[in-house]
């Protein structure tokens, strides 16, 4: 028999252990065709393929997102990468929205036209039109994918999904990045996605210490997935699932508390004389919060607003904040501030930034569980009294 490693002492720990290892021993030929050929069980396999934490992790997540299965990935881009390439081919139609992150968009416009996928860019600034546009192009293409994303950013629009799988034949596989609404803010299988894609780096993961991403949905699909993950190796390592997995006995706490946060805060910006707009679901004043009351059970701690200010002023609003990070990420403990177009937007010229509507006084807030919510509306206070011709 070959040789075999001593059972661990502690069998019962209440913590998944986090398994670091290259490869799995197996303990027979039996084994081999058993773990190897027909995957049938999870034991012997090669590090890149299953990892016992990651494992345990995936099945905490399809249980949470009341989905039929998951897959951990290294990052969200390099889930949503891998979903796309295993589900696509050349000559196939896609649609995805304008506003959505640049990358995912990035995917769209730059990589997959490369492979021969034709991809189909619509605003999803009005929701009506964006259906209307989903099913016409439907009607012209054999559109095998659509993506969407919910709520997009900066502008934290929402789209009607019910409205677009009602547009599309059952065959289409919708996509969506719930990245900004994760449960229990919302559960987007439930209305009719077939795969949610998220960046586990931020609400999900909650302590701005790893990058993660992952898949969940319809397991017929996420098994064309699992090949692809399999031989590209985007893979999460046992220490990061072992993070997150830590992050999601958290989860639903935090969420309620970023979702307090966010409202008070909202509230105060949207009030003051200073603010120009603000942009949170959870107001009335947001163009789809009709759509949020529908669809979301609460409206997360991000915050888009705009100052009738030039960048540079902006800039300086920016830097007179004392409490924040100048970072961007959200979902973490602490509170990170961007200026749009002086972080994600950047690259841009006037002309790009006039047409997906952001202006040089655009901010985003991400507040973090850990900061007291008062002590954050002072220091927006305070940053704001200074006289705009200062």
């Amino acid at each position: 028999m070959p040789k075999i490693r001593p059972s661990d002492a502690y069998q019962n720990s209440i913590n998944i252990p986090v398994y670091s290892n290259a490869s799995y021993y197996f303990t027979s030929k039996d084994e081999v065709k058993k773990g190897l050929h027909d995957r049938s069980i999870s034991v012997g396999r090669y590090g890149r393929y299953n990892n016992p934490t990651w494992v345990h992790v995936e099945n905490r997540l399809t249980e949470i997102n009341n989905s039929e299965d998951t897959l951990l990935f290294a990052s969200g881009m390099a889930a949503h990468f891998t979903a796309f390439i295993s589900l696509l081919k050349a000559g196939d139609h896609v649609i995805f929205p304008a506003e959505c992150y640049r990358q995912v968009r990035n995917i769209f416009l730059k990589i997959l036209p490369g492979l021969g996928v034709i991809a189909h860019e619509l605003s999803i600034i009005n929701p009506e039109k964006f259906v209307a546009g989903v099913r016409e192009l439907s009607q012209k293409h054999d559109i095998k994918l659509v993506h969407l994303e919910m709520p997009s950013s900066p502008h934290m629009y929402l789209i009607d999904i019910e409205a677009v799988r009602a547009a599309l034949s059952p065959d289409v596989v919708i996509t969506m990045d719930s990245s900004f609404s994760p449960p229990p803010n919302f559960y987007a299988l439930k209305w009719g996605v077939d795969l949610a894609i998220f960046s586990a780096t931020k609400y999900l993961n909650g302590h701005g210490d790893i990058m993660a991403g992952l898949v969940t949905g319809k397991k017929e699909l996420i098994d064309k997935i699992t090949w692809y993950r399999d031989t590209t190796g985007a893979i999460a390592d046992g220490y990061v699932a072992s993070q997150l997995n830590r992050s999601l006995h958290t989860l639903r706490l935090r969420v309620e508390a970023i979702n307090k946060m966010g409202m008070k805060v909202a509230q105060f910006l949207a009030t003051h004389p200073k603010v120009e707009s603000v942009l949170y679901t959870g107001l009335k004043t947001h163009p789809h919060y009709d759509l949020g009351r529908k669809y979301l059970n609460g409206h997360g701690g991000v915050i888009t607003f705009t100052l009738p200010i030039n960048e540079q002023k902006t800039a300086d609003f920016v830097d007179r904040l004392k409490k924040p990070y100048m970072a961007s990420n959200f979902g973490a403990p602490q509170t990170l501030v961007e200026q749009s177009t002086y972080f994600t937007y950047f690259e841009y010229s006037k002309e790009e930034l006039d047409n997906i509507g952001v202006s040089y006084g655009t901010v985003r807030l991400a507040l973090g569980y850990i900061d007291d919510v008062d002590e954050i509306i002072e220091d927006l206070n305070q940053a704001l009294a200074v006289p705009a011709d200062e």
